[in-house]
């Protein structure tokens, strides 16, 4: 009997698709923080390296493509019982031959069990052409599925019908994999290998008789990136550490009986069209060298979109969401909430919880046309230090960065903070109700400028991997979507369960009962409901295709736009994920010597999507392609945002800055149309706005 209990970590694990079959790592640093060497963190990590941060070069393949991100899970032991506060401190990362309890531990057997489930979930625009949000989950009759007439079933309404299940799930089964037997073995997601899993004693099971469903299998496909037969791969490091890689960034329309296909022309919702984005649970069995087994905590996998500007956070990250909802509904840290409100005595930590925000905004101007004026007040936003005057240097917190609690805030622009658009049924974007607590106890100097408490190194997987993705806004997101904010999606009892936090609440699945004619999973999980979390259920309320909600979002308008009813409504466009979806950027490849100091300064910013076909006599329609099947030709041409300092020197020229964050790897021609600077108007008017 062991005295410790076994976790995988991240509890949520980010891939992102690419059209290479090589990959790298995901980030285990997080945007907007500095390392010791002074690089900004977020950067994807090279294979076959615990940390080795990628270089510019490294984003494509030899041939060009764009490399996958891989996410690693480790698993790390702690003391039973020990899941009392948050944070741990603790855990110790368990590889194959590492000694737990005087035994040494001989093999690792994880499984892994993705799924696609976009086509066979409600849409993301609810009755009456809104996008709501969790809240269209809270009043009957607000939710429309996607594809309600499908033909082939028999209660094409019902997304529990049987024809449903199979045919709009995209479902390659449970993989299994040793870690002691499979060497370099890579295990794929697809149509052709045979499912396999892992039971409680480490047994790798075949399930020939697992329904693998592709949507090749039931129709007829225009295929324009390829064939959609994959939703990735898994393999183990010789540590026993595993590596999941997702899709290919593929994207297939079924074509009718009159040999038409649907046309792609909605930011999110596109009926037929197919892609191979998934997620799924993450498990793992330990055997020792006695024979004897133990199990581990499980986690979650998510593939999400291409990262263009890995280190430039986002000033509401996911983990920012993720960790107010813990804080404030599941009894996190009772320190900082208890008795439904915040503690007043509460003091965050400068640079734990308060710098990354600062050093957000500071980093936006990289991705986005700010004007001159606005770069220098962001710039001096992320040179706050924890030993300056917080009223020296920001004289109104309640001025300048709206109250998530008020809807006055919600609805006013520029200039408050942050400047982008907000999520469902907001105008504006705001920061979570935890960070503008933890912001305005800084700015009443109830604060410490370090002294943050120590995470534990799972713990700290956990957090990193968050703080890399997009938050705040999910309409409906990149890597994860608005359901990331509701407490049934995870495991509330985690205390009692002994299994940290943030774990997702999976359902318990019987691959042995799995029967070959028919659907293996159901419809799931529900926003605001009880039933667990199976494969699928995280990435089906992302955009059907991921291709045209990147392409979309831009720069839109407010919805709703404050004023519209009135004489003279807003007509300034504001910027919706600049951090992950970069609008206007800086190519290196532009960028110019001073021969009088040999020190490089900035050329001129183009679109990040840019390009035949992207342009338009409307503001509300530049950086991207007029038409969604353009940037779905074209999404792989896109460029990446680079520190200086992972880009090679030019021979003859000083290198680059670290503080420079510019375009690497761009397919697009660097020289087309310039970008003025911020604010851009609705003029002339769209007339589809």
């Amino acid at each position: 009997m062991t005295s410790n209990v076994f976790r995988v970590h991240p509890a949520i694990g980010i891939g992102r698709v690419g059209d290479s079959q090589e990959f790298y790592l995901a980030p285990v640093t997080a945007a907007g923080t500095r390392g010791a060497d002074g690089l900004m963190g977020g950067l994807p990590v090279q294979p076959g390296t615990e940390s080795t941060p990628i270089t510019a070069e490294q984003f494509r393949d030899a041939a060009g493509n764009v490399k996958r991100q891989a996410a690693r899970f480790h698993i790390y032991a702690y003391p039973s019982g020990s899941s009392g506060t948050y944070p741990n401190g603790g855990g110790v990362r368990v590889d194959v031959g590492s000694s737990i309890d005087g035994k040494t531990v001989k093999d690792i057997v994880w499984t892994v069990h993705v799924a696609n489930k976009k086509l066979n979930n409600y849409s993301t625009v609810s009755q009456g052409g809104q996008f709501r949000g969790i809240g269209a989950y809270e009043e009957p009759g607000l939710l429309e599925l996607r594809n309600p007439n499908y033909p082939d079933a028999a209660n094409p309404s019902d997304p529990n019908d049987p024809t449903r299940l199979r045919q709009l799930v995209i479902d390659a089964g449970p993989r299994a994999l040793s870690a002691a037997a499979s060497g370099s073995a890579v295990v794929g997601f697809d149509m052709t290998s045979t499912a396999s899993y892992a039971d409680a004693s480490g047994t790798i099971h075949p399930q020939p008789a697992y329904p693998v469903s592709f949507p090749s299998m039931f129709h007829t496909l225009h295929e324009p990136l390829g064939k959609l037969d994959s939703l990735g791969d898994m393999r183990v490091e010789a540590n026993g550490a595993l590596i999941v890689a997702g899709g290919f960034a593929r994207t297939s329309a079924v074509i009718g009986a009159d040999g038409s296909y649907p046309p792609l022309e909605d930011a999110t919702e596109n009926g037929l069209w197919y892609d191979d984005a998934a997620d799924g649970p993450v498990n793992a069995v330990l055997i020792f060298n006695d024979g004897s087994t133990a199990s581990v905590q499980g986690a979650w996998y998510v593939t999400g979109d291409p990262g263009y500007a890995p280190q430039t956070r986002n000033v509401v990250s996911t983990w920012d969401d993720v960790y107010d909802v813990w804080v404030r509904a599941l009894g996190l840290v009772p320190s900082l909430y208890a008795n439904n409100a915040f503690v007043a005595t509460y003091q965050p930590s400068f640079s734990d919880d308060i710098q990354p925000i600062f050093h957000a905004a500071m980093l936006q101007r990289w991705n986005t046309n700010l004007p001159s004026g606005a770069v220098k007040g962001h710039d001096m936003i992320g040179q706050i230090q924890p030993t300056d005057d917080p009223s020296a240097k920001i004289p109104n917190l309640k001025t300048l960065i709206r109250d998530p609690a008020s809807a006055a805030d919600t609805e006013t622009g520029s200039p408050m903070m942050p400047l982008s658009l907000g999520d469902a049924q907001k105008s504006f974007l705001s920061v979570s109700s935890t960070q503008y607590f933890l912001l305005s106890q800084w700015h009443g100097k109830n604060y410490v400028q370090g002294g943050a408490p120590v995470l534990g190194p799972g713990e700290a997987l956990d957090r990193v991997t968050l703080q890399n993705c997009l938050g705040g806004r999910y309409s409906p997101g990149i890597e994860v979507s608005f359901p990331i904010r509701d407490v049934n999606l995870y495991v509330q009892d985690w205390k009692a369960q002994d299994c940290g936090p943030f774990r997702i609440n999976q359902a318990a699945l019987d691959y042995s009962k799995a029967s070959k004619g028919s659907a293996f999973l159901s419809f799931g999980y529900v926003p605001l409901q009880t039933h667990p979390v199976e494969p699928g259920d995280l990435s089906k309320f992302m955009s059907v295709p991921w291709h045209t909600d990147y392409n979309s979002c831009a720069t839109h308008l407010p919805d709703p736009n404050p004023g519209q009813q009135t004489v003279n409504p807003n007509n300034t466009l504001f910027w919706s994920w600049p951090a992950e979806r970069p609008f206007a950027v800086y190519p290196a490849a532009l960028c110019q010597v001073d021969p009088d100091d040999n020190t490089w300064y900035l050329g001129p910013q183009v679109y990040s999507v840019r390009g035949e076909g992207t342009d338009s006599p409307y503001p509300t329609r530049a950086g991207r392609f007029q038409a969604y099947a353009d940037f779905v030709a074209n999404w792989s041409k896109v460029g990446f945002v680079i520190s200086g300092a992972q880009i090679a020197q030019v021979s003859g020229k000083p290198p680059y800055p670290a503080e420079l964050f510019l375009e690497v790897a761009s397919q697009f021609d660097p020289g087309q149309e310039f970008v003025a600077p911020w604010p851009m108007a609705n003029m002339p008017v769209d007339p589809k706005v």
